[in-house]
């Protein structure tokens, strides 16, 4: 007998998750869906979440696979990658370990996925869960500035423009509530770039400019718990949020260099690029030069002690362009 297809991979990577991997994994046993397996990488936990984890070996029975990384990664895309070696689904989804999802997510998205022959099933939708008082508290949210579906949408062909979407925040670019075909993302090569946080960003971008068959829908099936001690509010300095941003913009030159598309276009290039220097560096301006009330030769002296002088021939334009970008910000916020 042919061993039967197996749909989803869900990926979940876990750190320090105790008191959220018991929900999280939870969700996954109540789905509808029944045809998909769980991947959870625990990036060096010091606490008992794996201990948890394993509670759930008997309710998911040969589905459930946890993996542990020989050494703390610090960001949640090395643990996808793994995972994504091991996935052996048609489709692969993306769980963070202190979010959940509602009992009908897989089954719908995977029914437009097979309905379409969709590469990326996009929703344009999630909802905060907020714990007040021992109570969740749902509210239905959207990062995106509009454009949202009514009904399973396939997007345009047209390169052009989804990317003019993209930088118009007209594209969600988290990787968490999406389906990936996972033949596409092997075949396009397309994976988490190894950085501490938005690498949603970069992978997100590579699946809309590469898939063919890209369908949006209207669906509000993910739970993203509101946490002031998640990853993404973890206090780093100027310094480390600005070398970030410099990995992240290295990441998409590398990954346009590559697509005739933006050989061909290099004003789309340019677009992406600066969509994504303004948009990353509103925060760091914000919440380093602006907060702790830095003068402008104060921002000047950051960018060029820390960074020009340490990588002077690479980065001259760059950090120029950054110190620009953070003053115009900062002037901005101060009027």
């Amino acid at each position: 007998m042919a061993e039967k297809i197996l749909a989803i991979s869900v990926i979940v990577p876990m750190y320090n998750a105790e008191n959220f991997i018991g929900e999280c994994l939870t969700s996954l046993a109540n789905q509808t869906f029944k045809n998909f397996e769980v991947l959870v990488v625990d990036d060096c936990s010091t606490d008992n979440s794996v201990a948890v984890a394993k509670n759930f070996s008997k309710i998911f029975d040969d589905k459930l696979k946890i993996a542990k990384l020989s050494a703390n990664s610090g960001c949640p895309g090395i643990p996808r990658n793994f995972a994504l070696e091991a996935a052996r689904g048609q489709y692969v989804y993306f769980l963070d370990s202190d979010d959940f999802l509602s009992e009908t997510a897989l089954e719908e998205l995977y029914a437009v996925a097979k309905n379409f022959n969709a590469d990326v099933v996009h929703a344009d939708w999630f909802i905060t869960a907020q714990n007040v008082g021992g109570k969740f508290e749902f509210k239905q949210r959207s990062f995106q500035a509009g454009n949202f579906v009514d009904e399973p949408t396939l997007e345009t062909f047209d390169i052009g423009e989804r990317v003019t979407g993209f930088i118009q925040k007209k594209f969600l670019w988290w990787a968490c509530n999406k389906l990936f075909r996972r033949k596409f993302l092997t075949e396009n090569k397309i994976k988490f770039p190894p950085v501490g946080i938005f690498e949603d960003f970069v992978f997100a971008f590579e699946c809309l400019v590469a898939a063919k068959n890209y369908v949006r829908v209207p669906f509000a099936n993910y739970c993203y718990r509101l946490r002031e001690d998640s990853l993404s509010h973890e206090t780093c300095d100027a310094l480390d949020s600005s070398l970030t941003a410099i990995k992240i913009f290295d990441a998409l030159n590398k990954f346009m260099d590559n697509q005739k598309f933006f050989r061909d276009n290099p004003k789309y290039r340019h677009a992406v690029l600066d969509f994504f220097m303004q948009e990353r560096l509103e925060v760091i301006a914000k919440k380093f030069f602006v907060k702790n009330n830095f003068s402008s030769a104060g921002v000047f002296e950051f960018f060029r002690e820390k960074i020009f002088s340490a990588k002077s021939v690479d980065t001259a334009a760059l950090t120029a362009y950054l110190f620009g970008v953070c003053l115009k910000l900062k002037l901005e916020a101060e009027n």
